[in-house]
């Protein structure tokens, strides 16, 4: 795992009880005075990137993750991408620059053509880079302080019941909760697909469920936030295949991922 982060000289567990941070966005900075400490470091949120290939990416394809990590560095946000899996679908990845003196984090969770019932369960068959395991046993080798969800696009595709796609969200947050039960969620309404009438439609369908989901599952200890990924999303401009994101596509993305992300740390803030 890459980090990326300010000076800390208190481990996550002591800058969560003492609650030092100072937010100020418009020259976005998020600094705090034991940051100042000149000493140890570490991330002071670890942030997990969930969902299917829209998440992990081609490798023709910078993916969501790289834009939406530059605008965590311009913030100045001290954090550090988990998650089993590095590589986009396909040979390697594509080049994807230093920022600011600082290698990409490709730490995530994004699995090639998975349904959000395969998430919990795992998968029987895989596509060769779109990894193995499941949710909980990808928990036991890292901490999730924020998790970024983006899934259920392919149990559209697939006609699963939105109803059961719903549920398998749901259980998908309690498992999360388990590892970490102050956990936040950013949970997306999925983007739009321009693929066939029948799959924007379902996808369509499934995106009036995604709200329900989050309000009922919100609490005070552990937040979910919608992220409303399908407003303003135009399926025939910005993705490649009428799928997946493009170049602006994927800076759509990143930018709502960081609005969501600011708005929670903003809260937090004035707790």
């Amino acid at each position: 795992m890459s980090q990326h982060t300010l000076p800390l000289c208190f481990t996550r567990a002591w800058s969560r009880l003492l609650n030092p941070v100072v937010l100020s966005f418009g020259l976005t900075t998020l600094t705090s005075a034991f940051n100042l400490a000149i000493g140890a470091s570490g991330p002071a949120y670890k942030i997990m990137i969930l969902g299917n290939s829209i998440t992990q990416a081609q490798t023709s394809q910078q993916s969501f993750r790289y834009p939406l990590w530059k605008k965590l560095i311009d913030a100045n946000i001290a954090f550090d991408y988990v998650g089993s899996m590095s590589k986009h679908r396909g040979s390697g990845n594509p080049p994807q620059p230093d920022y600011k003196g600082q290698k990409f984090d490709k730490d995530h969770e994004g699995h090639f053509a998975w349904q959000a019932d395969e998430i919990i369960i795992g998968r029987s068959t895989n596509y060769g880079d779109s990894g193995t395991g499941n949710l909980k046993a990808w928990l036991k080798t890292y901490d999730v302080d924020i998790a970024l969800i983006h899934l259920g696009t392919n149990d559209a595709f697939n006609r699963q019941s939105n109803g059961s796609t719903a549920e398998e969200l749901k259980t998908i947050i309690r498992t999360l909760r388990a590892d970490n039960a102050k956990v936040a969620i950013l949970l997306a309404k999925v983007i739009p697909t321009s693929r066939s009438p029948g799959d924007a439609k379902a996808v369509a369908a499934l995106n009036e469920y995604i709200p329900k989901v989050a309000t009922e599952m919100n609490t005070a200890n552990s937040p979910v936030i919608l992220v409303d990924q399908f407003t303003g999303f135009d399926a025939s401009t910005d993705t490649y295949d009428a799928v997946h994101p493009n170049a602006m596509g994927e800076e759509k993305m990143a930018q709502r991922w960081f609005d969501g992300i600011k708005s929670y740390l903003e809260t937090q803030a004035s707790k």
